[in-house]
This record gives C-alpha cells, sequence and structure tokens, in this order.
C-alpha cells in the first residue's frame, strides 16, 4: 500500500534537512532544492520530494537536470 505525500511547513523541512532558511531559499532559487507549493498565504513542500532530495542532496535538481 503506497503512502500519501505529505505537506511539509517550513519548521519541519529545517528539521528534516538540518538547513536555515536562507539556505533553503538560496539553493531552491539555483534549482537544488525541491520548489515549494504555495496555496494562498501558505507555503509547504511535499514530502516525496524533500525525500528524493535526502537520498542525494549534491545530486538533486529540479526536473532531474543537471
Amino acid at each position: 500500500m503506497k503512502q500519501e505525500a505529505i505537506f511539509l511547513r517550513f519548521p519541519q523541512v529545517i528539521e528534516k534537512t538540518s538547513f536555515s532558511k536562507s539556505t533553503i531559499n538560496r539553493r531552491e532559487k539555483e534549482g537544488k532544492f525541491p520548489k515549494r507549493i504555495k496555496w494562498g498565504n501558505i507555503v509547504f513542500w511535499n514530502s516525496y520530494e524533500i525525500e528524493k532530495f535526502q537520498k542525494d542532496p549534491n545530486g538533486y535538481f529540479v526536473g532531474g537536470k543537471k
């Protein structure tokens, strides 16, 4: 049985990755961190993308491109 994706908020992403807010913002702009999802004023990340990033942080690129 496949698990549902979980939406992670900033504090949860910081806890999982040990990155600061500014590091997450910078890496996201560079395409080296999963893109945030915005819903109104709420910002979150898909847990699957964060897990994929955690498996290979230095090899992660949005869309899988290098």
